[in-house]
């Protein structure tokens, strides 16, 4: 199935996915060769039937084409940027770095400085619960009073606090080596 593409006015990429039980059908034939389903004015498929892709053939009332430019009328904005109608292939399946794509044409690339800041986001999330938890252990140190254990604390925390400023950040090139960059004090 095709999907529409376009660049907002902020600058980012939205992906309208057209669901294809709303295409227009006039008639469906059963694989036995009965009519069942008849109609002078079209009507989105799914409101004839919910299991339509084991009905038989369908007499569609519009294109593929013309569905979709239907579809990108009714979903994109006015205000939309180069909205363009592309094979789903062009869309990368995996959504870690979906805010960091960038148009070019009827292509999507990530953007890479956008794609670290994202990386980064995730290192921040994956070391809130250790910090929170070493937090809880220097407080507990303080109370006893133990200065050799504050110390300790002080340094791991600040191991942490040193994983988005790992250099493979900004050394990796694409979206994949950028998600191979995972510090050991977050494993």
């Amino acid at each position: 199935m095709r999907k529409i593409i376009y660049t907002r006015p902020d600058g980012g990429v939205s992906v309208v996915s057209p669901a294809p039980g709303n295409r227009l059908a006039l008639r469906i034939i059963s694989l036995f060769g009965l009519e069942l389903f008849r109609s002078q004015t079209p009507v989105p498929i799914e409101q004839i039937s919910r299991k339509w892709l084991l009905l038989g053939n369908i007499e569609w009332a519009e294109t593929e084409d013309e569905f979709l430019a239907r579809i990108q009328a009714r979903a994109v904005p006015v205000d939309a940027i180069n909205p363009q109608i592309v094979d789903e292939s062009v869309i990368p399946v995996d959504r870690t770095f979906r805010n960091a794509l960038k148009q070019t044409g009827s292509a999507l690339i990530h953007d890479m400085p956008k794609c670290r800041d994202i990386w980064r986001g995730k290192l921040r999330e994956l070391r809130r619960p250790k910090m929170q938890a070493l937090d809880v252990a220097y407080t507990q140190a303080d109370e006893r009073g133990d200065a050799v254990e504050k110390t300790r604390i002080v340094a791991e925390k600040q191991k942490l606090r040193d994983v988005t400023a790992d250099p493979r950040i900004e050394t990796a090139q694409t979206p994949e080596a950028l998600k191979a960059v995972m510090p050991s004090e977050l494993l």
